[in-house]
């Protein structure tokens, strides 16, 4: 079995093939061919080179338009890539008999101030979320497609968190939206948990799987366990953002994920947990 990782310079893409490098014979791709072995361009899925892929292989699928505010403001150019060529490039794997893992979004069920599992009724909010969403419909059913649907994935290199971080070193004070709470997930879980998929596939009858941390938190609980395992010196405040933020951002969604668990082997790590292992002792200021 050969591994695929589609968008390997990117933000989980690039540790994810690091990992997989470890154990498995990997092929990675990204759009400039940045810290990967090959050049594409998903915008231009009939470029793939799709009979370098056997029957036995795993696609993971990290390449996408991510920001919301380019989905919304740029909706016909992001549908293009994020859905049309996103579904042709799957059809070309899938019909060579590989398997698929999504990268999807928790914003696929829109806003949920009750918890929630796998299989919830989906509400998508903002363009992103739709698309995310439209993709999954596609493939509903298909036996060699699954979906991950991930909350905010932290590490020390995430944007909010590289946010606090200067905040912290250069003494400012930190500016927090609220109402703002998600099932916060360590990004080594989010790999781990994907990597165990590709090999436990037939473990796993549910197509679509949420993936996030154990506990629901907001931006002023984020930036407390950066101030608590990190960065003592931070401070914060909290602010209401204007009604566009939400637009495209639900202020709750509170998922659980009860597969991740069971791909584990374990709980996630709590956020304090993942600050600690993100951050040395020497980085605390």
């Amino acid at each position: 079995m050969k591994l695929f990782i589609i968008g390997a310079s990117g933000y989980i893409g690039k540790p994810l093939a690091a990992r997989a490098a470890e154990c498995f014979q990997i092929v990675t791709t990204s759009t400039t061919g940045e810290s990967a072995s090959t050049a594409f361009d998903l915008r231009q899925p009939g470029a793939f080179d799709y009979e370098s892929i056997a029957d036995s292989d795993v696609v993971l699928l990290a390449a996408a338009i991510s920001s919301p505010d380019i989905c919304a403001k740029q909706h016909d150019y992001a549908w293009g890539v994020n859905v049309d060529a996103t579904a042709s490039f799957i059809e070309g794997v899938t019909s060579r008999g590989a398997r698929v893992i999504f990268f999807s979004s928790d914003t696929v069920y829109g806003e949920r101030t009750e918890s929630f599992g796998d299989g919830a009724p989906c509400q998508p909010a903002g363009e992103y979320a739709g698309m995310k969403q439209a993709v999954e419909q596609k493939f509903r059913g298909c036996p060699l497609f699954k979906s991950l649907r991930l909350s905010y994935v932290f590490s020390r290199h995430d944007k909010f968190t590289k946010y606090l971080e200067m905040c912290a070193v250069n003494g400012q004070e930190a500016e927090l939206f609220h109402p703002f709470y998600r099932a916060i997930i360590h990004r080594e879980d989010v790999v781990e948990g994907a990597l165990a998929l590709a090999m436990r596939w037939g473990d796993f009858a549910q197509q679509n799987l949420n993936v996030g941390g154990p506990d629901v938190l907001s931006r002023n609980d984020f930036a407390a366990e950066i101030q608590q395992h990190a960065f003592p010196s931070l401070k914060f405040r909290t602010t209401i953002p204007d009604d566009e933020f939400f637009l495209n951002r639900p202020r709750v969604i509170a998922m659980k994920s009860p597969s991740l668990e069971q791909l584990l082997g374990r709980q996630p790590r709590r956020l304090g947990e993942a600050i600690e292992w993100e951050f040395s002792k020497e980085t605390t200021k």
